[in-house]
């Protein structure tokens, strides 16, 4: 099996120069292009029509004003983080509260004129197929990647997610691991929402068998003061548990 270096896989994009931004002091009036890490991938499937799309969840950053020559972070700042397809991307970056709804997904143009996602796969790839194999690879420091299945039987969906393992936890005399790693992008798949990119949420999660995960989903939270609400956050409150297939794997050879 292949297994994603997410170390090494990016998605860069290219924006032209937006005219009528009059913020101050504003990005320079010229076009831009980012390169950003990617932190996990997911691919969507409905096994009904066959149909299959491809997610990207990229690395999270600070607002800033690009190309000046100081001032550079936005104030107040916020996170720039975003889930992207081929065609359409989800902000998904927050400040220290929310205010209004959850933003929805926009087209990739025209807002951006050039997208492209560089994926790079490990030279050699191991399947771990037991909690010693998982412990072994972990404490000899080799990078490991897992791809999680969850499904939907009532929809006929399927999610896999791929992702770096960034926390394990082992029990050396056990040889029992625990993963607790994140962020990466889950799917709702409850979701009524036209476009598939809307269905994700940002979400951690935390395994110690093949076959079960809990997601801790990152939602609308409130802030109490006194039992009285005061402001609303995005916060990860909100668990789920799938029945799930973890594939854990090293990159290199056990």
């Amino acid at each position: 099996m292949e297994a994603t270096d997410f170390g090494n896989s990016y998605k860069t994009r290219t924006a032209p120069p937006n005219l009528e931004d009059k913020r101050v002091p504003g990005h320079k009036p010229w076009t831009n292009t980012a390169r950003i890490l990617l932190e996990a991938r997911c691919e969507l499937t409905d096994d009904a029509s066959g149909q299959t799309d491809e997610f990207f969840l990229i690395a999270p950053c600070r607002t800033e004003w690009c190309h000046q020559e100081e001032h550079l972070f936005q104030l107040p700042s916020a996170e720039y983080q975003e889930i992207w397809s081929h065609d359409r991307h989800l902000s998904v970056g927050k400040s220290l509260t929310l205010e209004g709804a959850l933003p929805h997904s926009e087209p990739v143009k025209p807002r951006f004129t050039f997208l492209e996602f560089t994926v790079r796969r490990y030279p050699e790839a191991t399947v771990l197929r037991s909690d010693e194999e998982v412990v072994r690879a972990t404490m000899q420091q080799l990078p490991l990647v897992a791809q999680t299945e969850i499904w939907s039987e009532d929809r006929r969906m399927r999610a896999m997610i791929e992702y770096p393992i960034k926390t394990i936890n082992v029990q050396l005399e056990r040889k029992r691991f625990q993963v607790d790693t994140g962020p990466l992008l889950v799917p709702d798949f409850t979701s009524e929402e036209e476009h598939w990119i809307d269905w994700f949420s940002l979400a951690h999660l935390a395994y110690n068998t093949f076959d079960r995960g809990e997601f801790i989903l990152r939602r609308p939270t409130p802030i109490l003061r006194d039992g009285n609400e005061v402001a609303v956050a995005l916060h990860y409150s909100e668990v789920r548990v799938y029945e799930a297939r973890h594939t854990i794997l090293c990159g290199g050879r056990l």
